[in-house]
């Protein structure tokens, strides 16, 4: 179960994981150009846009981009 930790915006996933907006947006852009990878990925629960802002899990950052910076 997920965990309001685990669950964040563009600007928090980028100071977390210390890589820019721009590389976690790229990705996002990449994968919403493909229906089926975008929709299982929103549909497993990585994924959602609320009110204009990406929301993304931990789980996705760690898959695109391996472990957070401590």
């Amino acid at each position: 179960m997920l965990t309001l930790n685990d669950v964040m915006t563009i600007p928090e996933a980028s100071e977390r994981w210390g890589i820019s907006n721009d590389t976690i947006h790229s990705r996002i852009r990449t994968i919403t150009k493909d229906d089926v990878k975008f929709q299982a990925t929103f549909e497993a629960g990585l994924i959602k846009k609320s009110h204009g802002a990406w929301l993304i899990t931990s789980s996705l950052m760690k898959m695109w981009f391996g472990s957070e910076i401590k």
